[in-house]
């Protein structure tokens, strides 16, 4: 038993995209799922916004791990953006960019509503590109 276990901890040490020391030793990233619903008139260009967004921070931003934005099946307006940043520091550092005010700005009016989910990671896997 403790072998298996010593042999996980080995390969997502190798596997992770969030260090290479052992999985003790790596930092959890910080995640967040924002929920939202988009007024729907205003639904093609909050996605144009939001690809935008997207595309700068995981280009211009190392502590932006991943984002990905999905809409609810069968509700288009529904939109939910799963968001890992490398720690809390990336998280606030985003905030402060351009691209992300700018499209806070430019968003504000097409959103009915947003909720922000806090989470705690269990386990984050993902395959190389």
């Amino acid at each position: 038993m403790k072998k298996i276990r010593l042999f996980v901890i080995a390969v997502l040490a190798l596997l992770s995209p969030f260090g290479l020391g052992s999985a003790a030793e790596a930092p959890m990233p910080l995640v967040r799922i924002a929920e939202l619903e988009i007024h729907p008139s205003h639904l093609e260009a909050y996605k144009a916004e939001l690809k935008a967004e997207i595309e700068a921070s995981v280009q211009l931003e190392p502590g932006v791990l991943s984002l990905y934005a999905v809409a609810v099946k069968g509700q288009p307006t529904r939109i939910r953006i799963f968001e890992v940043y490398a720690d809390d520091a990336a998280y606030r550092a985003h905030l402060e960019t351009p691209h992300f005010k700018r499209y806070k700005v430019t968003t504000g009016e097409m959103i009915r509503s947003l909720v922000l989910v806090e989470t705690d990671p269990i386990l984050l896997g993902a395959r190389p590109r």
